[in-house]
């Protein structure tokens, strides 16, 4: 067939079983918000089909879907509300490079079969992933970064026979971008570089922290591991360097200034200055949110 792109409008929300199965020279599909369901095979054997953004409004992508998509190289879902990828829904798709996914409640059995070249998979919403004891706590909750048991129950090795995944890529929460958001252009760029510095860190173009996760293959098993606890270590970098430059910044600051001020003048140190009672350090920590994770640190100054 001749048809080279095509522009889905807002008011379609299913796509029906093979809609565009073997359009050949079909290069380019604009999907538009408001699709719901890709059916079985609506895509299947357009060879031409160079990259795909599935809308958020997308809930569910059938068996087949973009089989044989032998040009397609990027696959990304934003973020929505995607409950399921089919089985083969992406088989044979052999240029296929990175896929990114938002949130997805099940991956089909060899939905990427067959994708000899996927080398990485980025999961944004990733801090679902991760485990909240080691960002309250940092490495001293003994836990690491990833929770294994999620991570293992989302990426199934049958969904990726004969790929040479290596990577998981896991977005931290959106909070952590914000607050450096905030920061001074200075100090915003002095996390930023500390970012990029970090092997197992990533930053994006749109300010999103990706944790980095190596991927072991073995004959039936795939494992993705913290090797060394590599990246946990990275974060807990970025984490304390963060909250160090908001202490800095806080206005909280300037009331502990003034409070430090009417103390008793023989009661300061010989260079004017004078310790803040633990409970005010919590205070501190409790404003920028990171109760738990500076307390060792702060508590041992």
């Amino acid at each position: 067939m001749a048809l080279q792109q095509v522009a889905i409008p807002s008011s379609v929300t299913k796509l029906g079983y093979g809609a565009f199965s073997a359009c050949t020279n079909l290069t380019e599909v604009k999907f538009g918000e408001g699709l719901e369901i890709i059916r079985d095979g609506a895509f299947q054997g357009c060879t031409a089909l160079r990259s795909v953004t599935i809308p958020s409004s997308v809930t569910k992508l059938g068996n087949y879907a973009f089989d044989t998509c032998r040009n397609l190289a990027v696959v990304q879902f934003s973020d929505g509300v995607l409950q399921a990828i089919g089985d083969n829904a992406f088989r044979d798709c052999t240029t296929l490079r990175s896929a990114t996914f938002s949130s997805v409640a099940k991956l089909g059995q060899r939905a990427f079969i067959g994708c000899r070249n996927l080398t990485e998979v980025i999961l944004l919403g990733g801090e679902r992933l991760l485990n909240q004891g080691f960002f309250d706590r940092g490495l001293s909750s003994e836990e690491g970064a990833l929770d294994q048991k999620k991570i293992k129950e989302l990426l199934r090795l049958i969904s990726f026979p004969n790929c040479s995944l290596t990577t998981v890529k896991a977005s931290i929460s959106k909070a952590l971008s914000d607050r450096m958001a905030r920061m001074s252009l200075e100090r915003r760029l002095s996390v930023e570089g500390r970012i990029r510095g970090l092997r197992s860190l990533e930053l994006t173009q749109d300010g999103n922290i990706l944790a980095c996760f190596p991927v072991v293959s073995s004959p039936g098993v795939m494992d993705v591991q913290d090797t060394n606890n590599q990246t946990a270590r990275s974060l807990h970098q970025v984490l304390r360097l963060i909250s160090f430059y908001e202490l800095k910044e806080s206005s909280i600051l300037v009331e502990l200034a003034m409070w430090k001020s009417r103390l008793n003048k023989d009661q300061a140190r010989a260079d004017c200055r004078t310790p803040i009672p633990d409970p005010a350090k919590r205070l501190i920590l409790e404003y920028c949110g990171f109760v738990g994770f500076l307390t060792p640190a702060i508590e041992g100054d």
